[in-house]
């Protein structure tokens, strides 16, 4: 009869052990994956404000653009007015020399030659001062597009390294 309950209390045991066996892998098992979550969620993180600060900075060159475009299209658009201004004065002084044709007509075709130089002169400083101001826009373009580069060189170098110190 001794020999049944010394089984029993074995198997008692044995289940015993077992169960604690079983516990401490599922707490082993808890801690590995509370370790894989936690790394999961720093990585996570890492790659949200990389992503965060490249967006900023795409943003902020988008907005840059936008402003430089504007810039320049007034310039441009003031520099037409000023044309459109100074040609309807060409074209009031035309019909207002017309009547000289007749009294002195060499007179008439120099001040015709004059104005038609002047307005040439006038035309090519106003597309000089165009060209200046669609480089001077580039130059401040490409300086923000180097600036924003940088930036989001140094957001992603920093997402890197992060991820590294994760794994």
């Amino acid at each position: 009869m001794d020999e049944p309950k010394g089984q029993g209390q074995a198997a008692q045991r044995a289940a015993a052990e077992a169960s604690r066996k079983m516990h401490e892998s599922t707490k082993e098992a808890a801690k590995v994956v509370t370790k894989l979550t936690d790394k999961g969620a720093q990585a996570s993180a890492a790659l949200t404000e990389a992503n965060q600060r490249v967006m900023n900075e795409f943003m902020g060159l988008s907005m840059e653009a936008v402003q430089e475009s504007t810039r320049l299209l007034m310039q441009m658009q003031q520099s037409a007015m000023e044309m459109m201004r100074e040609s309807q004065a060409a074209a009031l002084r035309a019909q207002m020399a017309w009547p000289e044709v007749f009294k002195d007509p060499l007179r008439w075709y120099q001040s015709v030659c004059q104005e038609s130089m002047d307005g040439a002169r006038k035309a090519f400083g106003v597309v000089n001062g165009t060209s200046e101001a669609l480089t001077e826009s580039v130059s401040r373009l490409q300086a923000s597009t180097e600036q924003a580069g940088t930036k989001i060189e140094n957001a992603l170098s920093t997402a890197a390294s992060r991820m590294k110190d994760v794994a």
